[in-house]
């Protein structure tokens, strides 16, 4: 049963692209507003359209007691994947996020690995004394994280269409996006916000 007045839910967007940074986003809401983001629509970020995110993400700014945002970019990503993985990396930034609250909330986290144990690195960081609830898929089922995984993901297309003004377009940034290895494929040099520990640049021969 919940005993915090408010809700946080904590998710990322970018995990899994070659080019580009990892962004983790943590919100609190009121349960009220919990309720009435439920009834609007709020989903899982990659289940709604463009137009949609942007509108939500107004909304969601707008109704949320407090927000936070943690961006990293390949250099930090490459280094946690070399040295323990990138499991370890996301439960800092989650960690980060939770402590960086500093009311009472009940947290509810998108878990990249078995729950329990993600639950049992995150209670290590922040402390027992927090309830921390850790699920797969708590962007479909809880939607203060559907809220969590909207604004990761305006703020890192966001970022991402920044970068294509300045290098060009490369495309998604995911390994199977064909237009994002042409753009690898035909690059000089490896531009900063490509992750070196990625094996697409092995397989493409670019390291």
């Amino acid at each position: 049963m919940d005993k915090a007045p408010y809700l946080m839910g904590i998710d990322e967007a970018g995990r899994g692209p070659v080019l580009g940074p990892l962004v983790a986003a943590g919100v609190v809401l009121s349960k009220d507003v919990c309720d009435k983001i439920k009834i609007v629509g709020v989903k899982d970020s990659k289940k709604l359209s463009v137009k949609k995110r942007a509108m939500f993400f107004d909304m969601i700014e707008h109704e949320a007691e407090w927000y936070f945002i943690d961006v990293r970019w390949p250099d930090e990503i490459d280094s946690y994947v070399k040295n323990g993985g990138l499991n370890e990396l996301e439960g800092e930034m989650f960690g980060r996020i939770i402590s960086s609250y500093n009311g009472i909330a009940d947290v509810y986290v998108d878990s990249p690995l078995e729950p329990n144990k993600f639950l049992s690195k995150l209670t290590t960081l922040v402390g027992k004394d927090i309830n921390i609830n850790c699920s797969f898929k708590a962007d479909d089922i809880y939607p203060v994280v559907s809220c969590a995984s909207v604004l990761a993901k305006v703020v890192r297309d966001g970022i991402i269409d920044e970068l294509k003004c300045i290098h060009g377009d490369f495309g998604s940034g995911y390994p199977s996006d064909k237009k994002t290895i042409a753009y690898l494929s035909s690059s000089k040099e490896l531009p900063f916000f490509a992750r070196r520990s990625w094996k697409t640049l092995k397989q493409l021969e670019l390291i």
